[in-house]
């Protein structure tokens, strides 16, 4: 069931680790625009420089650290194995897109803050917009099949590099590609 949007006229951005760590927050309006970012990036920022300035911009209430339900989780994860992208994202991908979805739901308007190409192309292929920070972004919404060259068996989960059965990389082909409008959305 899709509910309104209750956030009318409010952006909502969402930062993946690249973005925390580039400090992305200190560069953003504070007014018609809400920041979000999930635990597990915010767990993946280790230095103790960034860590602190986080966790202060946190308890100011500049960002906001939610998690996403298990139904996006899963939507996201259909959406990877769908692109072909599920073995080059990392839970944490999964949760920033999925977090996106959740969002979608309460927004207008959703942005994605990422260098990550198959995450910008894993949200293209949701309909998510997305802004790169310091790369030109996907220019080609690219599907991928992704499987192992000796049995066949395909990726379930992210980040699997190689087969569990055979023990060999997982080859990843082009299947297909769409040319962008403007590049990033």
């Amino acid at each position: 069931m899709h509910s309104e949007p209750t956030s009318s006229g409010k952006i909502a951005v969402v930062l993946d680790t690249g973005a925390l760590l580039a400090k992305y927050y200190r560069l953003l309006p504070r007014m018609g625009i809400d920041v979000f970012t999930a635990s597990l990036a915010v767990s993946e920022v280790k230095d103790a420089d960034n860590r602190q300035a986080l966790l202060e911009a946190i308890d100011l209430g500049v960002i906001s650290v939610i998690d996403p339900d298990k139904h996006y989780l899963e939507n996201a994860l259909l959406a990877a194995r769908n692109t072909g992208s599920i073995n080059k994202l990392s839970t944490t991908d999964i949760h920033i897109i999925a977090l996106a979805l959740m969002l979608k739901e309460r927004y207008n308007n959703v942005v994605v803050i990422t260098d990550d190409y198959d995450i910008q192309n894993t949200l293209y292929g949701l309909n998510v917009s997305f802004k790169p920070l310091r790369t030109r972004g996907i220019i080609r919404f690219m599907q991928y099949t992704v499987y192992c060259p000796l049995c066949y068996y395909t990726p379930s989960n992210p980040g699997e590099e190689l087969c569990p059965f055979c023990g060999i990389p997982l080859t990843r082909k082009k299947s297909s590609q769409t040319t962008t409008s403007q590049g990033a959305l």
